[in-house]
């Protein structure tokens, strides 16, 4: 019996320890197996982030600067040099993998507009232990995509810089830093975003202020704020976005323009229309010390390039025009301006820079006021149609301004003692501006009756990066967005 019993148990251990033999192949497999198929991926993740990135290098060096020939949605093929590019770069770090499973794409989402390359690679894992199980290789595939060009993920037609100085004066605090006084109307094609942090309780970060005024926004584009929005009577659609990301000052990169070198037209301020006498002038870019002020009902035509503001500004009021013009033209009518004046000729940079306080040299501001004519296209650097010089009277162009219309110096810094000029942008008789007005530590005001005496609609293809905005009066204002009139902000790297 004893024996018996004993042969009973041996067999039950028997059985138990084949099971748990299974187990552990079992585990093995997924262990040693799932392993390999991991490193694998990786090294597979690895080659595919590359060889999209490669393909993307190659996008801002074709004409036109997409990934495919072929203008989607959804693109075509990529271009020979997309694909070309993509696979080589697999070739260098998948040495033997081979070229006929490396999928290269342009990515299909239309926020890309057709800058965007993607890499599939696909390939099989070999198994050891799981083989003893019928279970067959395991397959590993990877998707990976890059950006090189403009994100319209991105675009905005307002970014305000003002953080929120609650220890500030009142008017200082950046609560508003966006705000909309009185009835105007306002639709902006793209996103804005405010970096105010300022709560509800304290003004908010955007506020308005009067009950015959509405603000739209374009298709798919919002209103992001940091801190609250304090709503009133004004209808927003949509409503905006509370306590949300900073967004950074998108131009903090750039560089000032080089007013030590660049030619000085003017040694004292510039006074156009002396006495009650009004004149006639044609302006070439370079250096104004002390500025330049209209009087009268003066005409200034400006040929295209840099225009410096040494102190004292740019004054220019009721009845008074000024009109950029290529270097060919010397004047234009209000009936005949638009084709006088097309963007790939025309273009001006309106530089304001200056001192802090009220001395020699102090930076004032630059002013259109109500019933001016102001019609200006933004820079445009390339030689045939900027007429910029150094001081040695050698041209100088610089392609990190284009599209710039307005630049107020960054510096002096706003302070709890200290306020930057405000910029005027009130023009009502006959206006037209094209590009970026940027003003990182300046307020911008626009309003009045800027389109018209009746307050009729007017169309204005301008971008704000600004300290604050506000519009303000009986104005109606269309903001339209066009990648084209705003400085291209690429957008680099991986997406997926």
């Amino acid at each position: 019996m004893l024996r018996r019993k004993s042969s009973s148990q041996f067999g039950q251990v028997l059985v138990i320890f084949a099971f748990a033999f299974i187990a552990i192949i079992m585990m093995l497999a997924l262990l040693f197996d799932g392993a390999r198929a991991l490193v694998l991926r990786r090294q597979m993740q690895d080659a595919s982030d590359a060889a999209a990135l490669a393909g993307a290098n190659v996008i801002q060096g074709l004409s036109p600067k997409q990934c495919s020939a072929t203008v989607g949605p959804p693109p075509g093929a990529p271009v020979a040099a997309v694909t070309a590019a993509a696979k080589a770069s697999v070739a260098a770090n998948l040495p033997g993998y081979s070229q006929s499973n490396v999928i290269v794409m342009c990515v299909a989402d239309p926020l890309m507009l057709n800058q965007g390359v993607s890499v599939r690679l696909a390939d099989n894992s070999p198994t050891f232990f799981g083989s003893i199980f019928g279970g067959g290789p395991l397959s590993v595939a990877t998707d990976s995509s890059a950006v090189n060009g403009n994100n319209l993920q991105n675009n905005y037609s307002v970014v305000m810089l003002d953080p929120s100085n609650l220890a500030w004066p009142n008017g200082q605090r950046g609560c508003p830093s966006f705000s909309l006084s009185g009835g105007p109307t306002a639709e902006f094609d793209s996103a804005i975003y405010i970096d105010s942090s300022c709560t509800a309780a304290n003004g908010g970060a955007f506020s308005t202020n009067g009950n015959s005024a509405s603000l739209t926004m374009g298709s798919g584009a919002s209103i992001r704020i940091v801190g609250e929005y304090k709503p009133q009577a004004l209808t927003i659609t949509p409503a905006p976005l509370e306590h949300q990301s900073v967004k950074a000052n998108p131009l903090a990169w750039l560089s000032a323009p080089p007013v030590s070198t660049l030619k000085v037209q003017s040694n004292n301020k510039l006074v156009i229309g002396q006495g009650n006498n009004s004149s006639t002038v044609v302006l070439e870019p370079g250096v104004y010390k002390g500025g330049i002020q209209l009087k009268n009902q003066s005409i200034a035509y400006l040929h295209p390039g840099i225009y410096v503001m040494d102190g004292g500004g740019l004054q220019v009021g009721a009845g008074q025009k000024v009109y950029a013009l290529p270097a060919s033209k010397n004047s234009t009518t209000d009936a005949t301006w638009a084709t006088d004046c097309i963007a790939s000729s025309c273009g001006i940079l309106l530089y304001n820079t200056g001192t802090a306080g009220n001395g020699a040299g102090a930076m004032d501001q630059i002013s259109i006021g109500a019933q001016a004519t102001f019609k200006v296209r933004s820079y445009n650097p390339d030689p045939a149609a900027d007429s910029t010089k150094l001081a040695t009277d050698v041209a100088y162009h610089n392609e990190t301004y284009r599209h710039l219309l307005i630049w107020q110096s960054a510096s002096p810094v706003p302070a709890s003692n200290y306020v930057q000029p405000v910029l005027e942008l009130s023009g009502g008789g006959s206006v037209f501006m094209a590009g970026t007005v940027y003003a990182p530590s300046a307020k911008v005001r626009m309003g009045g009756n800027s389109g018209g005496s009746g307050g009729d609609s007017v169309d204005l293809t301008l971008q704000f990066i600004t300290w604050e905005l506000e519009l303000y009066g009986n104005s109606s204002f269309h903001f339209r967005y066009s990648a084209d009139e705003f400085p291209t902000l690429l957008d680099y790297g991986l997406i997926e």
